[in-house]
């Protein structure tokens, strides 16, 4: 019998709250009971998903709930994970994990002195089928050596005017908020470049001061190899429909779509299963609406209707908890994901110039 885990929420503001609790309801043996909270929507969310809504103190001191998800402001993320694991308790801690590189560093301070629980960042690309496959097949050499990455991330226009990306607390906006999302993908499957370059864009066409940056270009600059990443925070398409990963090796080629899954592979001769040419593998052909309803696409409590990937994080976390299995998202990836974004805006002040990654803090 698998051994039974209790969840609690500290925060449920974050529009991935929601997709959580339905995954974790998926999995034998796991219940979420409580939520806690003091913005004024807490009793329209515990009522929906039926849950007891409680203080932080009553959760964090109720030694039934054995794991907790911080859906929280960006700010109070790390100090709701900290009082968490001081109580014992397995953590998520939504991305991109804190407001600021900083918050990072303290996560992962906090996750070092932690007692055997599990503290794991809420990305979830990064467990996609399509990039997971495709990992393998680096790995596995299948397109040869890595020569260049192209990859682009998106947005949905819209949702960069909301206040969720516009925390003030926050070192940035959609880029920090979203674009993390392709980006901590990219540390997953190649690990931290050693220096960037950027420009972050702001255009007056296309929003007012209430909010930050509108779209990005980015080199990350790795000693064997070219990457280069595009940001825009006014797709037009649904969440993540144009966002890609294109990566050319010495012996073929891979294409990675992260919704819908779709990867494509080509190889110059017969190699490691795939056939000469093109290899193409696709989930679905149509993006489902990532919030159920147009009227509720850009409230603060979206109900994202395709989970899949949560379903996938959700085991993974739950599987780290009770097997100590690895965790699928770890604090180290996460503030290194950090580290690139802090030093994408660092850039933009000196007009594009390399930043190192270990000068960013």
């Amino acid at each position: 019998m698998s051994t039974p885990i209790v969840v609690g929420l500290l925060g449920i503001t974050h529009p991935h709250a929601s997709a959580r609790v339905r995954a974790l309801r998926a999995i034998d043996g796991v219940s979420v009971v409580a939520a806690a909270d003091d913005d004024s929507r807490l009793q329209y969310f515990v009522d929906k998903y039926e849950l007891e809504a409680r203080s932080i103190d009553d959760i964090l001191g109720d030694p039934t709930i054995t794991a907790v998800m911080v859906h929280s402001k960006s700010k109070d993320m790390v100090s709701h994970a900290r009082r968490a694991l001081e109580a014992g308790k397995s953590v998520v801690v939504e991305k991109p994990g804190g407001g600021t590189v900083s918050d990072l560093i303290d996560l992962q301070a906090a996750d070092a002195a932690a007692s055997g629980q599990v503290v794991q960042v809420g990305y979830n690309v990064r467990l996609a089928p399509s990039v997971t496959q495709a990992k393998e097949l680096l790995e596995a050499g299948v397109i040869g050596d890595v020569v260049t990455v192209s990859a682009r991330g998106a947005a949905l226009a819209g949702e960069h005017q909301t206040q969720h990306l516009n925390q003030p607390a926050d070192m940035g906006g959609v880029l920090w908020i979203l674009g993390c999302h392709m980006l901590d993908a990219l540390v997953c499957m190649f690990g931290a470049p050693e220096s960037v370059n950027a420009r972050v864009h702001k255009s007056p066409r296309l929003s007012d001061d209430t909010s930050r940056e509108d779209s990005a270009a980015v080199l990350l600059n790795y000693s064997d190899m070219s990457m280069t990443f595009s940001f825009d925070g006014h797709d037009r398409l649904e969440w993540f429909e144009s966002s890609r990963i294109t990566v050319y090796g010495t012996n073929g080629m891979l294409e990675i779509g992260i919704l819908p899954q779709r990867l494509r592979v080509y190889v110059d001769e017969d190699r490691g299963g795939y056939k000469a040419g093109w290899t193409e593998w696709t989930q679905s052909y149509f993006t489902p609406p990532f919030a159920r309803t147009e009227a509720n696409k850009f409230s603060e409590l979206p109900e994202l209707e395709n989970i899949s990937n949560f379903d996938i994080e959700m085991q993974g976390w739950i599987d780290s908890i009770r097997t100590g299995a690895p965790n699928v998202a770890p604090v180290s990836d996460a503030l290194t994901v950090a580290r690139i974004v802090d030093a994408c805006y660092r850039s933009e002040t000196s007009r594009g110039a390399a930043v190192d990654l270990e000068a960013s803090a």
